[in-house]
């Protein structure tokens, strides 16, 4: 059985030590609250309109009284990312493994995905509305374009980490393409794939969250949007933290899935 850490000092043991990601979570909240009670404090004593910037007092009590509202659009809003992420990791990854191992695809195709990388996205959505309409396969692709990029240049950084002498060794062990590839060079390059995806799904929260701005009829960014037609700045807050939840929510998985398919990283550590 696991046993917990303990932490020992000169009179003896002190008892067991916290693990490092619930201290990290411990140190997220004192810092949260530290700064919703500096903004708190300040808005009282300058007097600061609720129309101008809200007091945490004021855009919290509206988070729990519209919960359901902000849930439902939450909702909304993860189906979206999640499916735009989804997308772009599975063309992603694939497109870089083929990069890396034809170098005439690396001299003719990369250079036209940074320029597409480069472009806009806020000008790239009124093209697709024109092309698909207002829906969510627009903010599906807004989400895909936001993600795919950081995606494809950390995977073909992990492939081409993988030192070529052990494709010598495996050739001559009598292993097939297919067994080098989910043996050897997918697994060394797992570490940069993550991170990719990692950058990538903190990218795929703006691109959804643009996306739902021009793109859509549901959705946090749809809701904070609509908030703002009407100066409801509680409503607005509220939406940004439940958006900021959702990140959260995203990133921690991220880390979970990480953990589940790269145990070899978790015993190393």
């Amino acid at each position: 059985m696991a046993q917990m850490s303990t932490v020992e000092t000169s009179g003896g043991t002190r008892g067991p030590a916290l693990p490092a990601w619930l201290k990290s979570g411990l140190l997220t909240i004192v810092a949260v609250l530290i700064v919703m009670g500096v903004w708190q404090v300040a808005a009282i004593a300058f007097d600061v309109p609720v129309w101008l910037v809200p007091k945490p007092s004021d855009f919290m009590a509206r988070f729990v009284s519209d919960f359901p509202l902000l849930l439902h659009h939450a909702f909304e809003t993860s189906k979206t990312l999640l499916m735009g992420f989804a997308l772009g990791v599975l063309i992603a990854v694939p497109l870089a493994f083929a990069i890396t191992s034809f170098g005439a695809l690396e001299r003719g195709l990369f250079p036209v995905i940074v320029f597409l990388n480069i472009m806009p996205k806020t000008v790239i959505g009124p093209i697709l509305i024109v092309w698909f309409g207002i829906g969510p396969l627009v903010a599906v692709l807004i989400v895909f374009l936001m993600s795919f990029f950081p995606v494809l240049v950390d995977s073909m950084s992990g492939f081409r980490a993988v030192d070529p002498r052990l494709y010598y060794i495996t050739r001559s062990m009598g292993a097939s393409p297919a067994q080098t590839f989910f043996r050897i060079r997918l697994p060394a390059s797992m570490d940069h794939i993550f991170a990719g995806m990692k950058i990538g799904v903190v990218k795929a929260v703006e691109g959804v969250i643009i996306a739902e701005f021009i793109a859509s009829s549901a959705g946090l960014g749809y809701l904070i949007m609509r908030a703002s037609g009407f100066m409801d700045m509680t409503l607005m807050f509220s939406g940004l933290i439940m958006a900021a939840l959702v990140a959260l929510v995203f990133n921690s998985g991220m880390s979970i899935a990480e953990v589940v398919l790269m145990p070899w990283a978790r015993r190393s550590q």
